[in-house]
């Protein structure tokens, strides 16, 4: 049974949640509110509604997070570049990374190169490659710093 919404917010709306106790009491039935709350007028809400589906380990959870992609909203955005770090499923976090990896905000950027690293996600690492002719030098440098372990 789903977690009501403002039950839901009480639990993730705090200074400094504890991500992995949440999301312990969460079951793919709140993922749909999770979803809604991901566009939540409130960055700080809707910000630790991804983080949370970052770390639930579904596909429904993985299929809400592709719909915040897209989200003009580029702290939402960094949101899910940073919670896919959470993912086990590279067979759909890298259609997404790819996508972050070619958002126009240089923090998606950044936050999805960082994902890349973590996950040694080797699918990506002709687009990590071509992102060494970035402009923006920090990007430059963690992309040459990427590829050479992935």
């Amino acid at each position: 049974m789903a977690i009501p919404k403002a039950e839901l917010i009480k639990m993730i709306n705090l200074d400094e949640p504890d991500y992995q106790s949440i999301v312990k009491k969460l079951s793919t039935d709140d993922i749909p509110t999770l979803v809604e709350l991901s566009n939540d007028p409130d960055p700080a809400i809707a910000t630790k509604a991804i983080s949370c589906l970052g770390l639930m380990q579904s596909e429904k959870a993985l299929a809400g997070l592709v719909e915040i992609v897209k989200h003009p909203d580029a702290v939402r955005r960094v949101a899910v570049a940073n919670s896919l770090k959470n993912m086990t499923s590279e067979e759909g976090v890298v259609p997404l990374l790819n996508k972050l990896l070619d958002d126009h905000d240089i923090g998606v950027k950044k936050f999805a190169l960082k994902t890349v690293e973590s996950g040694n996600l080797s699918p990506l690492k002709e687009k990590v490659r071509q992102m060494q002719q970035e402009a923006n030098t920090t990007l430059k440098a963690l992309a040459q710093q990427v590829l050479q372990k992935l």
